[in-house]
């Protein structure tokens, strides 16, 4: 199983475990309607927003690239559902051998992230229309341009993922989580974790946030 496809076998147990595997069918367990377009749109919205687009305010500000990297992370969660959803996961096996651009060329990167909103919007108003083949082939261009090959996405993703299991399974949806650490971020200290140890597993990167959440208590 290469790096892409144990992404999509994670996605989708985080994903049971979030919402039961009803979830496949278009609504959580509680019978609330997924929308994962949306869910695009929205992070892609915040990523835009990581840009110095505004004309009016702090015109000489860099872009803030370490939240645009998270923000693109948290879409790639929400395009890999869709595609587990319709039963396209392998499409995404064609980009397992991406080379980085690194350019960071702003104009490339915002008009790619305004094209995924767009196609994602098109496709929460119009069910029928399914766009998530060009939504990732954006996704794949955009983390080139961001010097993101698959093995970082990969470091990334396992963070993320792991962090979203361990948050919905210690109360996040009922408002019981403690997001902050002793002062720090829980994303903070789940990257510095996989930072300290770039070679450690899914299973015990999720036992060194438990240890340092119950420290928190």
């Amino acid at each position: 199983m290469n790096q892409i496809e144990q992404m999509f076998t994670l996605q989708k147990q985080l994903n049971n475990e979030t919402n039961g595997e009803i979830w496949l069918t278009g609504v959580t367990r509680e019978n609330r309607e997924i929308s994962w377009y949306r869910g695009i749109y929205m992070e892609v919205a915040e990523a835009i927003d990581s840009f110095n687009w505004k004309h009016w305010k702090n015109i000489d500000d860099q872009p803030d690239w370490d939240n645009i990297r998270v923000e693109l992370v948290d879409i790639w969660h929400f395009v890999m559902s869709e595609s587990i959803r319709i039963g396209d996961q392998e499409y995404a096996n064609k980009f397992l051998m991406l080379e980085p651009k690194g350019s960071f060329d702003v104009d490339i990167l915002v008009d790619s992230l305004e094209e995924m909103l767009s196609l994602s919007v098109a496709s929460c108003i119009q069910s029928e229309t399914n766009n998530i083949r060009k939504i990732t082939d954006l996704f794949f261009t955009i983390i080139s341009h961001l010097d993101i090959d698959i093995e970082n996405l990969y470091k990334r993703y396992v963070v993320k993922n792991q962090l979203n299991t361990f948050r919905q399974q210690n109360g996040y949806k009922d408002g019981s989580y403690i997001k902050n650490w002793n002062g720090v971020e829980d994303n903070v200290v789940a990257f510095e974790i996989m930072d300290s140890n770039p070679s450690i597993t899914p299973s015990d990167l999720y036992k060194k946030l438990n240890l340092k959440y119950s420290l928190n208590k």
